[in-house]
This record gives C-alpha cells, structure tokens and sequence, in this order.
C-alpha cells in the first residue's frame, strides 16, 4: 500500500493552528495573565461593596411595598360583609347573579386600597358572567393557586404573570378570604402590583449607566426587570459582570443587581501603557497572516457555507470550485458533492414511493366496503318475492339502488353532509325492511353545514356497526339510534350513539389486538381514511366513558373548495 507524505501545506488543521498560535493565543494570553493579576484583588473588594449597599437598599425597599400589599389585604380578608356575600348560596339565575355583582362591586369600592383589587369566589364556575366582566385579559387564579392559598392560614401566595393589555409584567397576591365562625375557605382575594410600581421603589447609582437591578422567582426565571422583553427568561449570569443577590420572600424570590466589570475597572493607565506595544505588534502580525488565511482557506469556505445554505432552503446543487484544491476543503468539496448526488436520487426515489403507496392505500381502503351488506338485501328481497307480495320489496329495491349509487358515484370521494346524512337514512330504512325489526332513528343537524363537502361513506359503517352490535342486542321496538351534526370552529363533529349493550371488554379487545375483525373493518377503514386525508389529529373516537350504548365520536375538517 502506498503511503502519502502529508506536507503542512496540505494539512488545514497544521495552518490553522500555526498562524493562529502565533499571531493570537500567546501574546493575549499574555496580556490576560498579566492584566488580571494586577486588578483582580482591588476590582472584586469595590464591586462587591458596592453591589452590596445597594442590593441591601433596594431589599428594603421593595420588601417595603411587598408588605403594604399583604396589610392592605388583611383589611379585605376580614370584611364581614365581604365574608357574608362569598358565604351565600351561589346564584341560580342570572338576575341573581347580577345582584352578586352589583354588591360585590360595592364591597371592592370601598375596600379597595392602592392596588388593583379582584374577588374570585370558591365555586368559580356559578359566576360565568361575573368572570367575564372582570377577567378581559387580566389575570385569573388557577384551581392550583386558589388551593394553595386556602392551605395557608395566616398568609397568600406570590404569583408572577404576563399582562398583554400594558405589555409588562404584573405581580399579584393571591389571599384566602375565611369565614370567621367555621374558618372554611370561602374564595380568594388578588391585589395586582404592576410592575411600574415595583421599579419606582428600586434606586440605581447615578456613575453608572449599565447598572441592572432585577428580580427573579425560585426558578431564576425573570419576573421584574428595566426590560420587559427579558419577562419569565432564565436568568444566567454573564461572565463579564459582578452580580450579587439576596432573598425577598418565604417563596424564594431574589433581588440581584449586576454590573459590568469595564464600568468598575474604566481606564487603568497602567494596563494601557503596558498592553499598547503589545497590541499594534500582533495587529501587524495577524493583518499579515490573515491576509493569507482569508486568501487560501476562508473565502472558499465561505462560498461552501453560503452554497449549504442554498442546500438547506431545498436548492440540491453541486458546489463547482475555481480551482481544484488537494488539502482537506478539496476532499470536502467532493464529498459534499457525492452526498449532494445521493441525496437528490433518494428524495426523487422516496417521492415516487410515497406518491404510489398513497395512492394504492386511498384505492384499497376505498374499496374496503363489506359486501355482506348487499348480499343480505338481495336475499332478503329474493325470500319476500318468492313468499310474500308485499309492497316493501320495491321500496327495499329502489332504496338498495340509491345506496349502491351512491357508493360506486364514478370513483369521486367527496359528497355533502346533506347526502352523506341520507346514505345513512338509507341504509337504516333498508335495515328495518330487511330484518323486519324496528327501532327509532333521530337525527339532529346544524342546517348551516349541509352543504360543506366530507369525504364519503364515514356515517354508514359506524351505523351498521350499531345495528349489529347494539340494536341486535335489545328486545324489539326498544332500540334507538342518535345522529348528531355540529360545527365546532374548523372541524364538523359527528356524534353517532345506541342504547345497546355497550362496550364489551372482549370485543374491544378484538378491535384492538385484531387487524382483521368481521364487525371492526368499517370502522377502521373509516378512521385510516381520515387520517390518510387530513392527519392523525382526525378520525373516529369511541367514548370509552359513555356508560349507557355505545358513543362514536367522528372529527373530520371543515373542507374549502380551491
């Protein structure tokens, strides 16, 4: 095997490291070491003070305002009207429920100190209107912060959160309001601090501009800071800046100032003298060797850069080099051409393979439709022709032909609600002639979605599903079959429920563990097709928690023509 003298010239790794060794990491690290030596001691002992006096102020400070907001809430907790209102039964009607709101309006004026007051009873959910009069865009307790607060006695909870309407963050105190007799939790009160008030407590030293003072929760995430962008942000100290921090509250909110070290160091004379020679040196130095680098390894890395760019967009061309170069960028270069070359043949390969799977698995699943179905019609026809002359069988017959016409329709796959809801109808009047059993079919549907498109053939395999396995079930005249239609935002449900027997676990888990079940394939065929549209977020849900029949849920996308 023959082996290659690797020479320096061709080696990039050699280059890089040569030039850059000698040109940058000595004399800076030099001029580091010796800088840092001289000024670390003096710069630590007068940030650190300095840090200190007035994180201590601005603790006093804000601790101060924190305090005012939980006395002021003291004064809230134990009105006994307050406590009156909050302990009567909640409203029944909506004239009840405006009275609560006009008195509780009344209260809060008048208790009502510095701060922003809300009222949030227990049993929130009876309040509807009065939630809506109130909330807008404010904030609102969750069910966990109000137990939190029911859990404390003698104190509230601390809570941070984001106020769209002002685009600044907002803090509040989140306080149980007892009954003095049985001590029970009743509701909550919430004093809402913006943070504008928070900022006028704090003080900043006038020498310096870039002084920061901010406060962040038990997480280090930032709740109040001069910039409001930087909100619920994870406070991560820089390098270059000497922070100090301290305690607010029992929640474990912090106060921390920081400040930049080159404003504590400013011009060391010193330092300058000694590092001026040392700087106009290795500029020389390194404009000379960087002169060269850019020429003969920079630039061309910098048009293979911007050319992956183009790749990434979605642009798979090969990246064509003035010159032919041997050293690594050269083996680069080819390689990235050969990924370039495979990677274009795969994605027209993979293309090609999806396109045909999909179209095989749509026409597959399309024609999944179980024929038992017709065949049972026709025989039940060819026994009501031989036996009886009865008027039903041309009404079985004329039926059958609209179904199967429906069915086969030229190969199109998209119907209206209108008609996809009659091909069910259909299907249930034939299921009555043919079985001679009857049951009750009612069906409920928005009239202003009768017109949007939906795939075909969604509601008969569910239908059929009912009749064998629920109506079946049930002694005659007693079955019953809902079918209801809605539109909710960009989605038409359909809600497909008997009074059958149920669920049965042992047929639930032939659903799940069979691929191939007799009374399964429709309602599989259904939920694949579904989702080979429109994405797994569709398809069919069967309401497990439905303890009386059995419930289908069918989500399927409101449909806009092109």
């Amino acid at each position: 095997m023959k082996v290659r003298k690797v020479r320096i010239e061709d080696n990039l790794f050699n280059k890089m490291f040569v030039f850059i060794t000698l040109s940058i990491i000595i004399p800076l690290a030099l001029l580091g070491y010796l800088s840092y030596d001289r000024s670390k001691s003096q710069l630590e002992k007068v940030t650190s003070q300095l840090l200190q006096d007035n994180l201590e102020l601005n603790k006093k400070q804000v601790n101060r305002l924190l305090k005012d907001a939980e006395n002021e809430s003291e004064k809230m907790v134990t009105s006994i009207q307050l406590q009156k209102l909050l302990q009567s039964h909640p409203p029944t009607s909506y004239e009840e429920e405006k009275a609560f709101i006009n008195r509780i309006s009344q209260l809060i004026a008048q208790l009502k100190g510095t701060y922003g007051v809300y009222v949030f009873p227990k049993q929130m959910k009876y309040y509807p209107n009065y939630l809506e009069l109130i909330n807008g865009s404010d904030f609102k307790p969750s069910t966990e912060l109000m137990l939190k607060a029911f859990n404390l006695k003698e104190k509230g909870v601390w809570y941070h959160y984001w106020d769209e309407t002002s685009k600044k963050p907002v803090l509040t105190y989140i306080r149980a309001v007892r009954s003095s007799y049985y001590y029970e939790p009743l509701g909550v009160i919430v004093l809402k601090i913006p943070d504008s008030l928070v900022r006028e407590e704090l003080s900043f030293p006038s020498s310096f501009k870039n002084y920061k003072t901010m406060i962040v929760d038990q997480d280090k995430n930032i709740i109040s800071s001069e910039n409001s962008l930087l909100y619920n942000e994870k406070f991560i100290p820089e390098g270059d800046w000497n922070t100090a921090e301290t305690q607010l509250n029992d929640q474990g909110w912090n106060l921390i100032t920081a400040l930049p070290n080159k404003e504590v160091t400013g011009n060391i004379e010193q330092i300058k003298n000694f590092t001026m020679w040392i700087v106009i040196i290795s500029i020389v130095v390194v404009t000379i060797y960087l002169a060269i680098i850019v020429r003969n390894f920079t630039i061309p890395i910098k048009a293979l850069v911007t050319h992956m760019e183009k790749v990434r967009s979605g642009v798979l061309k090969h990246f064509h080099m003035d010159r032919s170069k041997k050293d690594e960028i050269g083996q680069l270069v080819g390689g990235f051409n050969q990924m370039i070359t495979g990677m274009s043949e795969l994605i027209e390969q993979t293309k090609k393979m999806e396109s045909d799977k999909r179209k095989f698995e749509l026409q597959t699943l399309n024609h999944q439709i179980n024929p038992h179905f017709f065949y049972n019609t026709l025989d039940a026809i060819k026994w009501r022709a031989e036996k009886v002359d009865e008027k039903n069988i041309a009404l079985m017959v004329t039926k059958l032909a609209n179904l199967l016409r429906f069915s086969l329709n030229n190969n199109n796959e998209w119907t209206t609600v209108e008609r996809e809801i009659e091909h069910a109808k259909n299907y249930l009047d034939i299921e009555k002639l043919r079985s001679n059993r009857l049951f009750k079919v009612f069906v409920q549907v928005d009239p202003t979605i009768l017109k949007l498109e939906v795939i075909k053939l969604i509601l008969q395999p569910i239908v059929e599903n009912c009749i064998k396995h629920g109506i079946s079930n049930l002694p005659e005249g007693k079955g019953k079959i809902l079918l209801t239609v809605k539109r909710i935002e960009q989605d038409i449900i359909f809600i497909i429920e008997d009074n059958g027997p149920g669920l049965n676990s042992n047929l639930v888990d032939k659903e799940r563990n069979s691929n191939h079940v007799h009374h399964g394939i429709g309602l599989k065929n259904v939920h694949k097709r579904l989702q080979l549209h429109f994405g797994t977020e569709y398809g069919i849900i069967v309401d497990e928690d439905h303890h009386e029949g059995f419930r289908v849920i069918v989500r399927h996308p409101v449909h806009e023509e092109e």
